[in-house]
Formats: C-alpha cells, sequence, structure tokens
C-alpha cells in the first residue's frame, strides 16, 4: 500500500508554521508575542530569587557592606600599626652608624675596664626598677657618681652614637668592632662626636641625671652581637688575666629598663 504524503525536513516545516501562524494573527500582535516569550525565556534567574526572597538579598547586601566596612578597618588599623612601629624605629639608634669595618687590634677593643670611678649601684639583671617600681630587667650596672665625673671610654673603637635618646638622656655608644659595642647613659655631656676614634681610658663624657633617672649616676651596657651581656664579666682580673674575654649569653627581657 502506497501514501501520496511524504517526510518535510525541518526548515520546509517550520516556513509552513510560520505561514499560518501569519495568515491568522496580525503581524503586530505576533511581533509582540515574540518578544513577551523571548523575556520570559532569557530573563536571569536572579531576578527571579529576589522576588521569591527579597528578604535574603537584602541579608546578602547588608552582609557584604558589613564586610567591606570591617575590610577597610582592618586595612586602617594595620596602617596605623605601620605608622607607629616606623615612630618607634625611628629613634636615636636609626641614627647609629654601621658595623666598625676597621678595628682596632682585638685585645685593644675589649671593653675591658670600667668606665668611671665609683662603686657599682646596681646590678645587670631582674631589679625592682627604681621609677616604676615593678620588677623588670636591669640591661646594664649604674655605678654612682656625682655629676661631672669624668667617663671614660673602656675599649679601643669608632662612635657609633652620640646624643639623647629618651629614656638613656644623653647617651654614647661605642662599636668596638668584633661584634662589641658599649653604652654610656644619663651624661650630664658628651665630649665626642659621632664617626670620632677613641681608645681605651680615654675621656668621653661627664657624668650626669639626664633622661629616666633618679640621681646622678652612669648607666654603663656591654652588647656582644647586639645581645646585651653582663658588663662585670669583661673587667680586667689581675689574677685572671682571660677573666674579661669570656661572655654571658644572658638575653634581657624587652623592658627599656636603662635607669
Amino acid at each position: 500500500m502506497t501514501s501520496n504524503s511524504r517526510f518535510m525536513a525541518p526548515s520546509e516545516y517550520g516556513s509552513k508554521v510560520a505561514t499560518m501562524l501569519f495568515a491568522h494573527f496580525p503581524a503586530r500582535l505576533l511581533f509582540l508575542s515574540l518578544t513577551l516569550l523571548s523575556l520570559l525565556l532569557w530573563t536571569p534567574k536572579a531576578l527571579f530569587a529576589e522576588e521569591k526572597n527579597p528578604v535574603e538579598t537584602k541579608k546578602s547586601a547588608r552582609d557584604n557592606t558589613t564586610e567591606g566596612l570591617l575590610a577597610n578597618t582592618e586595612k586602617m588599623i594595620e596602617q596605623l600599626i605601620f605608622q607607629i612601629e616606623s615612630q618607634k624605629n625611628n629613634t636615636a639608634e636609626s641614627g647609629e652608624l654601621a658595623e666598625n669595618t676597621n678595628p682596632a687590634p682585638f685585645f685593644s677593643c675589649i671593653p675591658n675596664i670600667k668606665p668611671i670611678i665609683g662603686s657599682i649601684t646596681s646590678a645587670f639583671g631582674r631589679r625592682l626598677h627604681p621609677v616604676y617600681n615593678v620588677a623588670l630587667f636591669h640591661t646594664g650596672i649604674d655605678f654612682a657618681a656625682s655629676e661631672g665625673t669624668r667617663v671614660h671610654s673602656t675599649g679601643d673603637g669608632v662612635v657609633s652614637f652620640s646624643g639623647y635618646d629618651k629614656g638613656y638622656g644623653q647617651k654614647i655608644t661605642i662599636n668596638h668592632g668584633y661584634g662589641f659595642k658599649t653604652v654610656y647613659a644619663h651624661l650630664s655631656k658628651s665630649l665626642v662626636r659621632q664617626g670620632q676614634r677613641v681608645n681605651r681610658g680615654e675621656i668621653i663624657a661627664l657624668s650626669g641625671n639626664t633622661g629616666l633617672s633618679t640621681g646622678p649616676h652612669l648607666h654603663y651596657e656591654v652588647q656582644k652581637d647586639n645581645v646585651q651581656v653582663n658588663p662585670t664579666a669583661y673587667f680586667f682580673d689581675q689574677n685572671n688575666p682571660d677573666k674579661f674575654i669570656t661572655t654571658q649569653k644572658t638575653s634581657p627581657e624587652p623592658s627599656g629598663n636603662n635607669s
């Protein structure tokens, strides 16, 4: 049994459907209907989600705003901390000369004598701070001395700092090379300048009562490889001439306790 019907290609079928639509509907109405249909098909899902749950959308927007404020606040705090650290580091020590690259012979540089004539009134180590009245680590030793007493360099070296430094008051730092530095604080007058070479026993300053101090005295520190050590371990002893080259690796607590 045969049939006169035949299979129509999709393009031919589409043409017939279009002809039928234009025959039964006005062109303007048909165009409007197709436009509306396309809008419904291609509208983003986010619009439907917002209409379906507007409370969650507003909450999300509010959360985004809060996160933005927190991020900005954290950024401001980080900038403030950076400024504080920059100001903290911009102290007198930041102007200190670099390492002594051409030191004198080793034994001439060791800080092995007392810097001043006087008795030790406060030792190296933990103590009750005379101003703050709390237990803090004393990073050096104090010598009793009336104002104007001569202060001597304890070893050959180069003056890396000479000036005023907050709690230390008028201060001198000498870089002796070989990792050694000495600090002389609460001075009334400095007699040397930055960059000047000095020898052991040379008068470098006069003692005083500047900075955080309860009375005239000399605060003296010895640093080995940027760590404060007990200065008395380096004082020359006639009965034990090798004593002054020993070190005591005691790491002080950060306190600024230099009175």
